[in-house]
């Protein structure tokens, strides 16, 4: 394995904006866009115009054949600086503006704060020019593994805290790749009411395919924790990989069916689907077709009011005592034990066993049968 890397030279930002349908700004092993806050975007033009040095961006060589949306085959893809061209790109669709503290450090008597290109252009086409013409320092990669280049990214992101999910989707093979498909199904990107929130998609993907393998190999659920879906990722890759990519296609399989039952039932940016821990305990719920087969939303909507209704109860209502309403505390507890296996198991059984005994006249008696579970282990709260 080798990897080399050159400075490109003379690419300035207006040259940028002629080449950028050639540049994958999103390859597979970036993390998602829109993470920087305006401030910071606004101070990288601040430091152009001002003629400051900005950190390196890093290309990598394309090395096969891919063609973006209008057409053009990529030449290049961004391995360090999506968040630096976002602003930049930003700034000269006019969508970016500078910040309202901005100080033009060669004439102090210059009035640019709060103005976007399309107004320097108008009033001061100088800085409008300056900013056009700052040449950018791109280093090209090339390299005949792309094992190197995703190690790359990694070590120059090491210091900008990459989340578990994006580190996870920086390692290339087949759980990657079911676990991106995954995320595409339109049961979240229709129906789940998820947004501008990085990877949670990719996020439900890797959980539901840790579910499969932990339900095809030990035949239970253990957990969905940020370490396991990690491993999972790790355990496809190389030569000798200890999960083969057919294992891997088959729990992807496996997935689809599923969500293709659960997206039968719910609406278009459902609040249902508005917890990640919830969407894992209907995934697990909707494993058994019967369950599919009696359930509507109707029902999930119901059993959501119950609950909060068993957690509001006083002692001395006489409902209080109620088997049932008992296991609706139950897993109101549970609920905050996002990534154990017991708790989401649980959390399934309760939820199935209430939708099977659902009547029209009391909705309750299939939970008055349910006997007491197993306190699970406590983890981080994504839900309440």
């Amino acid at each position: 394995m080798k990897i080399r890397t050159e400075l490109l030279p003379e690419i300035s930002v207006s040259r940028f904006l002629r080449m950028k349908n050639v540049v994958d700004l999103d390859p597979p092993y970036q993390r998602e866009g829109d993470v920087w806050k305006p401030t910071a975007r606004s101070v990288l033009i601040d430091s152009i115009i001002n003629g400051l040095d900005v950190p390196k961006l890093y290309f990598e060589a394309a090395t096969a054949r891919r063609v973006g949306p209008d057409g053009l085959a990529y030449q290049y893809a961004v391995i360090d600086g999506k968040q630096r061209l976002g602003a930049i790109l930003a700034f000269l669709a006019g969508q970016l503006a500078l910040a309202e503290d901005f100080l033009y450090f060669e004439d102090e008597t210059v009035r640019a704060a709060g103005m976007t290109l399309p107004d320097l252009e108008e009033q001061y086409p100088q800085l409008a020019r300056r900013f056009l013409d700052y040449e950018l320092p791109i280093v090209r990669v090339s390299s005949d593994s792309g094992d190197l280049i995703e190690e790359m990214f990694q070590r120059l992101n090491a210091s900008t805290s990459l989340n578990a999910a994006e580190r996870r989707n920086a390692l290339t093979g087949p759980t990657r790749d079911a676990a991106n498909a995954l995320a595409e199904h339109q049961l979240l990107i229709a129906h789940s009411p998820i947004r501008s929130a990085r990877y949670k998609y990719r996020e439900l993907g890797a959980k539901f395919l840790a579910i499969e393998h932990q339900l095809a190999t030990r035949g239970k659920i253990v957990d969905t924790k940020a370490d396991t879906l990690y491993d999972l990722f790790v355990a496809t890759r190389g030569a000798s990989p200890r999960i083969a990519a057919a294992d891997m296609d088959g729990y992807k399989a496996n997935a689809e069916r599923t969500l293709d039952r659960m997206v039968k039932i719910f609406e278009r940016d459902d609040r249902l689907l508005a917890s990640i821990g919830t969407v894992v305990v209907y995934y697990i719920a909707f494993l058994t077709k019967t369950f599919a087969d009696q359930v509507n939303r109707g029902m999930l909507a119901e059993f959501e009011d119950l609950r909060r209704k068993a957690a509001q109860m006083a002692e001395d209502d006489p409902e209080y005592t109620r088997p049932a309403n008992a296991r609706l505390r139950e897993y109101n507890v549970f609920v905050q034990s996002t990534n154990d296996g017991r708790a989401l198991a649980r959390r399934a059984e309760i939820l199935v066993a209430y939708v099977g005994g659902h009547t029209a006249g009391d909705p309750l008696p299939g939970l008055d049968g349910l006997g007491d579970g197993e306190l699970p282990d406590r983890d981080e709260t994504e839900e309440s």
